[in-house]
């Protein structure tokens, strides 16, 4: 007897219907912050919110959790003394060990940075003092460990290093950012150089892979400073190789931030805050000649989270520090912009959103409101803004009303920051959130 196939997943239970994608590194299983998850409940939590399986009491910091198989992965770090690489149960949040890295230093905004890179035998990282450790999964103890800061002379970026590793077949790349030397792959068995760049000045960004006209190839958004000026690079080398395909300075950040995000087979966006705006790159490769020209550029940006190309717009919290107060937080909130650069709409400050981050999942944008902590489940439409869901995971909306109250009558109302930047995590229809000083585990299946 033949069945439909919603009666043989009810046989098997509801949780069959989630279908479950690990969470191995910075935004995910296609480093792009795209879930392939289903069936999961992402509408209707007023009459029924996601429930909280665990918590996880952390110090403060920004770094961002992995997932592999039922692990959870993240970095703590003591404040100016140790960082801590810790394996978590992805059920219960218990700790099943730690990897302990003594180092002394701090860091402006206290705290981890990165998000590990987890593969069966290693757990990848790079500390905010610049060093890239592999640490074996089975021994929980370091392979190798390679010092940016003493091995390459680069001095520490204004805010440590943030970025969070990357690998491609056997080459870790990662930025060495030193007067001499931008990129370098090392092989991720030994930690031995295979390759590098030449300096191109520094970058919180993280090397992203993008394939452009069906070649694989690290792309990498950096700037050589010069007070508030300086000349911005974007480029694009070989990940086996180092070999540069392209580069360009049509883009310019002082503080660059998000990566490059592929938007069609020529089509590159980038963006960051600072009032520095964002662009469009065409990248052409004209048999093996490859060209790089400017399409558009536009004064909105985001600055510290990618977008997420869906359909045929753009989306991204148009949010920085120069809009964070008052009548310009109107020109924020979350953005929807075709390719050609025009704004079909953006939410202002209703809702705002601050410098949060997003997963697509299931047809939805889960937004980490980064100003408050609420989880916000929107339905992406170049119709207009349509939220379907929210939930105050960190409790936080008492603490934001009394604030707001107590500057009744001022004319320009100052909303509280709580930080909530760092990026979520989601493997199995649970989602890992990170407050400033705590973790939490939602349940979404």
């Amino acid at each position: 007897m033949k069945y439909p196939i919603f009666i043989v997943c009810i046989a098997f239970g509801l949780s069959s219907l989630v279908q479950a994608d690990d969470w191995p590194n910075f935004q995910g299983p296609t480093r792009n912050g795209v879930s392939n998850e289903i069936g999961l409940k992402l509408s209707g939590w007023d009459r029924n919110p996601p429930s909280v399986l665990w918590k996880k009491e952390l110090n403060e910091g920004f770094g961002g959790a992995a997932i592999s198989g039922n692990e959870v992965f993240l970095v703590d770090r003591d404040l100016g003394e140790r960082d801590h690489v810790l394996c978590l149960s992805l059920e219960d949040g218990s700790e099943k060990w730690r990897f302990t890295f003594d180092y002394a230093g701090k860091l402006s905004f206290h705290g981890s940075r990165g998000t590990p890179l987890v593969e069966d035998d290693a757990v990848y990282y790079v500390s905010g003092f610049g060093q890239v450790f592999r640490i074996n999964r089975e021994t929980h103890r370091e392979d190798w460990m390679v010092s940016i800061q003493d091995d390459y002379g680069s001095p520490p970026p204004k805010w440590g290093w943030a970025q969070s590793p990357v690998t491609v077949g056997n080459v870790i790349i990662v930025p060495a950012m030193s007067e001499k030397v931008g990129l370098i792959g090392l092989d991720k068995k030994t930690g031995q150089e295979l390759w590098r760049t030449d300096g191109f000045g520094d970058s919180h960004s993280t090397p992203t892979v993008l394939n452009l006209h069906g070649v694989d190839q690290v792309v990498f958004v950096a700037t050589l400073r010069d007070g508030d000026d300086g000349t911005g690079t974007t480029i694009s080398v070989l990940p086996e190789t180092g070999e540069v395909l392209w580069n360009t300075n049509v883009y310019f950040n002082k503080i660059p931030i998000p990566f490059a995000t592929k938007v069609t087979e020529e089509l590159v966006f980038l963006t960051g805050g600072y009032d520095c705006g964002s662009c469009m790159l065409k990248v052409r490769n004209d048999g093996g000649d490859w060209n790089v020209e400017k399409v558009f550029d536009m004064i909105q940006g985001t600055q510290i989270h990618p977008p997420f190309l869906i359909g045929d717009h753009i989306f991204f919290l148009a949010n920085e520090n120069s809009n964070h107060k008052g009548e310009a937080r109107k020109k924020g909130g979350l953005m929807c912009m075709d390719f050609d650069g025009n704004i079909a709409w953006h939410t202002g400050d209703d809702p705002f959103m601050g410098r949060g981050n997003m997963i697509f999942v299931d047809g939805h944008l889960l937004i980490q409101d980064g100003e408050v902590g609420y989880l916000r489940s929107v339905k992406p439409s170049s119709e207009g803004y349509e939220e379907v869901a929210l939930y105050d995971v960190f409790g936080k909306k008492a603490e934001v009303d009394e604030q707001i109250a107590k500057q009744e009558g001022r004319a320009v109302i100052k909303m509280p920051d709580f930080k909530y930047w760092s990026p979520m995590a989601l493997s199995n229809g649970r989602l890992i959130m990170r407050g400033q000083d705590h973790l939490k585990c939602l349940d979404l299946r």
